[in-house]
């Protein structure tokens, strides 16, 4: 079977390896497509380190092909399926507290972290959620990062009738969309690009919002939340100004979602007694949990979320390294790489 290996920074291996025999207690999955995700995208350019060699790949689909005789779960072999592939200890403070996205072991050697640039993988039945056939399995692809913005969107609270600034418009920024939509919120996407705005309105979005000029931005964000401002907002772009410009359009008592990550350590762009007056939350989102996860297969499977539209381009897994630097086009949304 074929694996693409991250030896160092920006240089993939394709390597030739024995196919993977499944223990056990796992089950044995043909990996159908993968997501590149921001932390592939960081780890192949060094800005993010785990270890050398590493197989990257997290946002998966596939075919179940084989079931250890020690599985007691209801999976069959042929089911479609999607993968959580950040493994959690079970035993730090993080996970018993059931926050085991921060789980303090996610992401060390011991664990079999990420790895779906691969054909085949084995994995704990508990990582393996079943998908209806009739989802075509690039859609499925979707479920990890999906379950990533239901977090997000869970933190700021949002509740049916709030309305909802999203700050970039880019892949994580619409599928903030699609999920917010299908609470029920009003929901105003902000971007500086113009054909992403234009994509957002057609996608659903209430009302867009040129980020360019700011003075011009908070008039428009107002204009379309009656003057009150916005109840929550979600940070989706690196931008760093763009939290500056969600303050300035935060209603009393408004919720604030930094969900994007930074390659430094910007300031918070807010003096705490303001804060404190307007009784405004502040928080942040680390990846998801497994309910996030269970709650995002659902959505996709029940068909009340649509990701066909954000699939920009794929490629074969030979094309890997053309691949990633692809995805990093300002122009394109979620870049998929055809495993198998």
């Amino acid at each position: 079977m074929k694996s693409a290996y991250l030896v160092e920074p920006r240089r993939m291996e394709i390597r030739e390896e024995a196919m993977v025999v499944p223990k056990a207690n796992e089950i044995l999955v043909k990996i159908a497509y993968c997501g590149i995700c921001t932390l592939e995208q960081r780890l192949y350019f060094g800005d993010r380190k785990i270890y050398y060699p590493i197989i990257p790949g997290h946002e998966a689909s596939g075919e179940i092909i084989e079931i250890g005789k020690e599985v007691m779960t209801s999976h069959q072999v042929g089911d479609h399926v999607v993968l959580d592939l950040v493994n959690r200890c079970h035993t730090c403070p993080a996970c018993l507290s059931g926050n085991s996205n921060l789980c303090e072991n996610r992401f060390k050697k011991g664990q079999r972290v990420l790895g779906a640039f691969s054909e085949y993988m084995a994995v704990r039945p508990d990582q393996v959620y079943v998908v209806p056939k009739d989802l075509p399995l690039d859609e499925a692809a979707f479920a990890e990062p999906l379950s990533c913005c239901i977090r997000s969107l869970k933190k700021v609270n949002l509740q049916l009738g709030d309305t909802l600034l999203i700050s970039g418009a880019g892949t994580m920024g619409l599928l903030h969309l699609k999920v917010a939509m299908a609470m029920g919120a009003k929901v105003i996407v902000s971007d500086i690009n113009a054909k992403r705005l234009e994509n957002a309105l057609a996608l659903g979005a209430d009302a867009v919002v040129d980020a360019t000029d700011q003075k011009q931005f908070v008039e428009q964000v107002l204009a379309n939340s009656n003057g009150k401002g916005v109840d929550c907002c979600i940070i989706t772009t690196p931008s760093k100004s763009a939290a500056e410009s969600a303050f300035m359009v935060m209603a009393s008592n408004g919720r604030l979602n930094i969900y994007t990550s930074y390659n430094d350590k910007p300031i918070l762009p807010m003096d705490m007694n303001t804060i404190h007056r307007n009784e405004y939350m502040v928080t942040g989102s680390e990846g998801r949990s497994e309910i996030d996860f269970y709650q995002s297969v659902r959505t996709l499977s029940n068909r009340k979320v649509h990701v066909a539209e954000l699939v920009s381009k794929i490629y074969p897994l030979e094309e890997i390294s053309a691949a990633v630097e692809a995805a990093l086009v300002g122009d394109l949304y979620r870049v998929l790489v055809k495993v198998g």
